[in-house]
This record gives C-alpha cells, sequence and structure tokens, in this order.
C-alpha cells in the first residue's frame, strides 16, 4: 500500500519509566536493555542539530515561485487581448477569440490553485501503548534520544516500509505527529536495526523535514491540477484550441509550466535525498551505522520479493484460509533460489546503483558508503527479531486484513499453518483446473511431457479468460503452462508422490526422489531441460506412464472443491 504523498518514508513518560516495563528477572542478557543503554550513551555524542536551511528556503521559494507563475499566467493571458487593442490592433476576430480563449485559459489556471482538502485515510490498523507495550518503549526510547515529542498515532501497515507525516492542522500547522510502521519491516528485521530504521524516520522530525513536506506537496498537487487540466482540456478550452492563436498561447503556457515543474521536481527530490543522508547521519549517531547498514540492506532485498509472496498469500485469502502472514514472509524470502536471487539483485544494486534526478532517495550504495563513515556503535549480545516487539502477532495480522477488506469478516477465514497450504489449497484448485480443461490433455502422459509444453499456444487458447478480463497470448501460455504443471502435481500425488509446500517452495516427494512439476515444466518450455533429458529421467523415476489427462473416474473421486477465483486460474504460482 503506497504512503501518502507528503510522508517522509524510510525506502524508509521518560526513560526511567519506560526502563521498568521492560525490566529483565531472568538473569539473561535483555536485547531491549542493551539498546536503551546505547541509546542513552548516544544523546551524549549526538552531532549539533545538521540543517538544510538554505535548500529549505529553496524549497519555499520554488513553491511561492509555482504560484506566482500560475497566478503571472493567468494575468497575462487575460491581459493579452487588452494590450493588443490599447496598441492598435483592434477589429480583427482573431482578437476577440484569443481574448475568450485566454479568460478560459486564466479561469482554469486560477481553479487549479483553489486548495483541495485532504481526508486522511489510515493505512492500517492504529496501535497503542496498551495494547503494544514493547514496541511503544521502544520508539518512546528513540523519541528521548533525539529529544523528539512522541508520535501522537502509531499505525500498523502491510508495506515493508516505515514512514511519517504530519496531519491537521493548517498547511502543517498545528497538526499531529503519525509514525507508520510495517508489519513485515519487523518480521525482516532484528531489534537493532529496527531501532536504526525508526531513527531515521525521527530524524525527519528532528530536521523539520515533516512540516514542509505538507507545503511541497500542496504545490505538486497544484502543478499536477494545472498541467493536467491543460493537457486533458473541458469541452469549451478544446473547441477554442482549434484556433491557430488560441492554440498558440494553450502551447505556450503548457511548455512554461512544464519547464518549472521539471525544474521544481528536480530540486525538490534533490531537497528529499540530502534530508535522507542526513536522517541516515542522526539514526548512525543515536544507534550505530552498522545497524543502519544491515537493515538497509535486509530492507532492499527483501522489497523486491514482497510483491510474489503477496500473489502467493492473496490465493490462500481467497480459497478461505489464513496462515501466519508475518512469519509466511520470513520463511518466503529464506528460499534458497529466492534467497539467491535478492542476493544477486541486492550486489548488482551495491555495484550499479546509479542517482536519478526524480528519485526521492539515494541509491543503496551512496547511503551505505556514507553511513561507513559514521561511528559503528556497539553491537547488542542479543539481538532477536523486529516481530518479537510485536504481541500477539496473530491478532495484528488479523487487524491488517480487516482494515484491508472492510467489507469481508476477516475472523470467518479458517486458521492454517503453511504446511496445510499444500493440500488444502494447492491440491483443490489444481483438480478445479485439471477437471475444467481435461480435453486438451487427454491421452498424454508425463513421459510425453514435452511433447505437451510445445502445444502450450494452443493448449491456452482452449482456456477462457477470467470473468471481466481480457488477457494476451502470452498470459494464456502462462496458464497453459500451470494447466500442465498441475495435472502432473496431481499425476504424482494419485502415484503415491508426497506433497511438500511452504510459502515460495513447493515439490513432490517419493523417498529421496524429489520433483517440482511446475519447474519441470518451464524449464522444458525455456529449454534449460532438453526432451531427451526429461525422457530418460521420467524413465528412471518410473513414471513415464502416468497419464496427465484426468479421467472421469478420476475425477469422480476428487475430494469436494471450494469455489474457484479468476487470480488463482490465471496465476503462474501453485
Amino acid at each position: 500500500m503506497p504512503m501518502r504523498p507528503d510522508c517522509v518514508t524510510f525506502n524508509q513518560t521518560g526513560t526511567g519509566a519506560l526502563r521498568s516495563q521492560s525490566k529483565n528477572t531472568s538473569g539473561l542478557p535483555n536485547p531491549v536493555l542493551e539498546c536503551a543503554d546505547l541509546m542513552d550513551s548516544a544523546l551524549r555524542n549526538l552531532p549539533s542539530r545538521p540543517s538544510l536551511k538554505a535548500w529549505a528556503a529553496l524549497e519555499v521559494l520554488l513553491i511561492i515561485g509555482s504560484y506566482l507563475l500560475t497566478l503571472a499566467l493567468a494575468a497575462a493571458c487575460a491581459y493579452a487581448p487588452f494590450w493588443l487593442i490599447e496598441n492598435g490592433v483592434s477589429g480583427n476576430g482573431q482578437v476577440l477569440l484569443l481574448l475568450i480563449g485566454g479568460l478560459v485559459i486564466a479561469v482554469t489556471l486560477l481553479w487549479s490553485l483553489v486548495p483541495r482538502r485532504e481526508q486522511f485515510k489510515a493505512p492500517g490498523p492504529r496501535l497503542d501503548s496498551s495494547s503494544q507495550p514493547r514496541l511503544f518503549a521502544e520508539v518512546q526510547r528513540l523519541a528521548t534520544t533525539l529529544r523528539e515529542p512522541m508520535p501522537q498515532e502509531i499505525y500498523i501497515i502491510p508495506d515493508l516500509n516505515a514512514a511519517v507525516t504530519e496531519r491537521g492542522g493548517v498547511m502543517g500547522f498545528g497538526s499531529r505527529r503519525v509514525m507508520f510502521l510495517g508489519l513485515p519491516l519487523l518480521q525482516v528485521l532484528t531489534v537493532a536495526q529496527f531501532c536504526a530504521v525508526v531513527a531515521h524516520e525521527f530524524g525527519h522530525y528532528y530536521g523539520g523535514d515533516t512540516r514542509l513536506g505538507p507545503w511541497v506537496y500542496k504545490a505538486r498537487g497544484a502543478m499536477v491540477r494545472t498541467i493536467g487540466g491543460l493537457g486533458e482540456p473541458n469541452a469549451a478550452l478544446g473547441a477554442l484550441a482549434r484556433f491557430a492563436v488560441v492554440r498558440l498561447v494553450h502551447w505556450a503556457v503548457i511548455k512554461i509550466l512544464v519547464a518549472y515543474w521539471t525544474l521544481f521536481l528536480r530540486i525538490t527530490q534533490l531537497i528529499s535525498r540530502r534530508q535522507e543522508f542526513r536522517a541516515d547521519e542522526l539514526a548512525c549517531h543515536a544507534t550505530g551505522s552498522q545497524a543502519l547498514i544491515e537493515g538497509l540492506r535486509g530492507l532492499h532485498g527483501a522489497a523486491a520479493a514482497l510483491p510474489a509472496y503477496q500473489t502467493e498469500l492473496e490465493q490462500v485469502l481467497t480459497a478461505g484460509y489464513r496462515p501466519a502472514i508475518a512469519e509466511g514472509f520470513a520463511r518466503f524470502i529464506a528460499v534458497p533460489p529466492i534467497a539467491e536471487a535478492i542476493s544477486s539483485q541486492l550486489d548488482k544494486a551495491l555495484k550499479e546503483g546509479r542517482t536519478n534526478p526524480y528519485d526521492s532517495h539515494p541509491p543503496l550504495r551512496d547511503r551505505i558508503a556514507r553511513a561507513q563513515r559514521l561511528p559503528t556503535g556497539e553491537a547488542p549480545r542479543a539481538d532477536p527479531p523486529g516481530i518479537s516487539l510485536i504481541d500477539d502477532v496473530a491478532s495484528v495480522e488479523v487487524q491488517i486484513l480487516q482494515h484491508l477488506n472492510p467489507n469481508r469478516k476477516v475472523t470467518e477465514l479458517k486458521p492454517a499453518s503453511w504446511e496445510q497450504v499444500g493440500t488444502e489449497v494447492w491440491m483443490p484448485q489444481w483438480k478445479r483446473l485439471a477437471e475444467e480443461y481435461a480435453a486438451p490433455l487427454k491421452g498424454t502422459t508425463v513421459g510425453s511431457l514435452q511433447e505437451v509444453v510445445k502445444d502450450l499456444n494452443k493448449i491456452g487458447s482452449q482456456i477462457r479468460d477470467p470473468k471481466g478480463m481480457l488477457i494476451t497470448r502470452e498470459q494464456r501460455t502462462q496458464r497453459a503452462g500451470h494447466l500442465v504443471g498441475a495435472a502432473f502435481a496431481l499425476a504424482l500425488s494419485e502415484a503415491g508422490w508426497e506433497l511438500h509446500a511452504g510459502p515460495g517452495e513447493l515439490h513432490l516427494n517419493r523417498g529421496a526422489d524429489e520433483l517440482n512439476p511446475f519447474e519441470t515444466v518451464a524449464q522444458l518450455a525455456s529449454g534449460a531441460l532438453s526432451a531427451g533429458s526429461w525422457l530418460e529421467r521420467s524413465k528412471a523415476l518410473g513414471i513415464e506412464n502416468l497419464p496427465l489427462g484426468r479421467s472421469p473416474a478420476r475425477l469422480e473421486a476428487s475430494a469436494p472443491l471450494p469455489p474457484q477465483s479468476s487470480s488463482s486460474s490465471s496465476s503462474s504460482h501453485p
């Protein structure tokens, strides 16, 4: 779920009273108290409040300039015809058209400047200190470290992110501090790394970034409305723009606005990147650079895997089951092929990352390079997962799901372990799919799989579109591959192979033998696995004669199936 545009993201009682809440009675090392001790020492060594006053002043000038430019263009469009008349150009129909067209353009420009009331929409459930005392204790300690007030509102969100903003008041004045913390973020990071990320977010409060943010956001919104209103003109302006003189003025106004918008965006995003560097610096002094660096690496790598995990999770939820969401993501990114892909992408970002002038955040490698020059900090003797700060994770997950699905009673979803997903979700979906499209696979066997794969385009043409969708030829081919993989998996299961499924992984075993049907189909389709090699292996496993097509007798023996969703039938994931 995207953050509010004016949020500053990470991507992205006193200390004594809070210590008593976390008192360690076991005699074992307490990482929470260690973290507090490290931050207490950071209070004494915190550098003077770094400032971007010059850049902030430039940003203010750009904001004011955006409004003045729009007003000036509106005035010029309205006054130009009268100037022509005053200078002896009269009695000309072009002047009349310019007068009418100029007034329409001026009204369009002025209307774009009218402030729009923004309604705050919570991106997730709101947390409170009574239900989450350990999490609030950590946030409070960080607030104390940076001598900043505690956020009045903290929300838990389904993003791998953390963000801060201010809401209410008038253009940032009299507003309330708001913080967003991602549940996946807490699952991926350790407590120390989580502290570093939250310290980074407090750095935005510390530097005043969130106070100027609403002004930048409002100015951007006004400019977007202005360019959008002129780029897609109303009926009156569209009709007048058919005349050359009006079209010329319309073109000139858009060119000027786009040029200023480009300048505005490049400079404000440059300032945003400098704010991120400053927030990183403050986080390093408060919690140590090593915790921040490891947190940055962990978040950057895991972020690429989150969409794929959410797709898999959605299918499970649609089938009526509710597994452990945060735990599932941790298991997903730990699957060897996924972990290798994450590591490869992270290495690439560290080697090849470049600054884009329109990026709000600096490249990962630049942030890490700067952080490495700052105090490393002392590592805690024990550093448990950040999710350990959350009490009753399952309840929080239900709250998030209910927030995302307000019209559905989430508590009616059946709790299930990820080990149950294979038999309770994937297997019934495969049976339904094989039942509906038994004809294309009739008479085929596992041994002839390579020949079946050659006809994926033909098989895909026989698969109906999901309701309300018109899919491409490539998507049809992918769905055909999924159908063949499902039929292959069912054939193995009925032959006594045991299904093992978890987040991000699926295979069937028979003793020491292991096969992933969907991966096998993909390898045959891509050429990574040759037809000869597959035929040889299928014979060695004794499965070459297993039928892929579902006969009526086998279909009747299938277990009852849950309702099918369009998303599950169109996905290439099991």
